[in-house]
């Protein structure tokens, strides 16, 4: 007779774009030790930087799942979430923990009862990551405003991130404002993703057991927001990246990618969020040089459309 599989602990760790789900998630697969977790990456754009980020220089290994160093493994979902789930619960040695990190357009909530119709998963909450500096004009933002309240309130707990951003005023404001938009729910507070991985990867008091108590209405996604990519195998002058970054209309909320300077051989990871952005030091030198950065842009009536070749043509370097 075979013995009994033990379950598989959940975490949808969810937020708006930007808010830092992945900054939280380098932290954590680097300071857990309790656990052997494997992480989901969904991302929105056709090309998961994300994933990238989070297993930089991993081996992989068959079916899209990649071994860490420190025992955790990541899996790159593909955008169907459901065969990524079926996919952990074949494997022969499983994970005790899978934290999934939601597209930053998405719902952390449906996502908690998609995991847990697949039975063997136990809900340990959803965590939502929110940005203390621009979390109030999202919410207020008629565009996305419904998104970002929809994510508040899917979460078991609030992580709040940037707290350095804001002034201790300001704060305490926001703590306030949490309060009367997701009342009940925990808040605590985090440094660049910084916090003990014991305070999130356990069962979150309250999380939900009542799949649809706790779903939102879905929301189209695809009719709010538009994914965007750039890709050149050229190599780009840095003070022309840095205007066309700062000439990037409104409408683009965030933006990942590795991008190659001119006169260099490595890659620099590029972030962009809202008006904030940073190119980051030289990783490993690489043979291939092909730059790639995806942004998320919403989709305004009132805006012109975005062309992302069109933007950062500017960029390349001379001949």
């Amino acid at each position: 007779m075979l013995k009994p599989q033990p379950p598989i602990a959940l975490t949808v760790l969810g937020g708006f774009l930007g808010a830092g789900k992945t900054t939280l998630l380098n932290h954590l697969l680097r300071t857990q030790q309790r656990e052997r977790v494997l992480v989901m990456v969904n991302d929105f754009g056709t090309i998961n930087i994300d994933a990238q980020l989070i297993a930089q220089s991993a081996p992989g290994l068959p079916d899209g799942i990649i071994n860490l160093a420190n025992g955790c493994a990541c899996c790159a979902t593909g955008g169907d979430l459901m065969q990524a789930f079926l996919k952990v619960l074949s494997l022969p040695d499983p994970p005790d923990r899978v934290v999934v990190e939601a597209s930053g357009v998405g719902d952390p909530a449906r996502i908690a009862a998609m995991g847990r119709s697949g039975g063997r998963f136990r809900s340990d909450g959803v965590i939502t990551v929110v940005d203390a500096q621009a979390v109030r004009s999202l919410a207020q933002d008629r565009y996305v405003g419904d998104t970002v309240l929809a994510q508040l309130r899917a979460a078991d707990l609030l992580l709040l991130s940037k707290t350095d951003l804001v002034t201790p005023e300001d704060l305490a404001a926001m703590h306030a404002w949490l309060g009367a938009q997701a009342p009940g729910v925990p808040v605590l507070e985090s440094h660049h993703g910084e916090i003990d991985p014991n305070l999130l990867l356990r069962p979150v008091l309250g999380a939900a057991q009542d799949d649809e108590a706790q779903a939102n209405p879905q929301i189209d996604h695809a009719a709010r927001f538009a994914s965007h990519s750039f890709t050149t195998a050229h190599p780009l002058q840095r003070q022309a990246l840095e205007a066309a970054l700062n000439a990037l209309p409104a409408h683009v909320l965030r933006a990942k990618g590795m991008v190659f300077l001119e006169g260099e051989d490595a890659p620099r990871v590029l972030q962009l969020c809202g008006r904030r952005w940073s190119i980051g030091p030289p990783g490993a030198a690489q043979s291939n040089r092909r730059s790639r950065i995806v942004l998320i842009a919403a989709r305004r009536p009132d805006a012109a459309p975005f062309n992302a070749w069109s933007h950062f043509e500017r960029a390349l370097a001379a001949a």
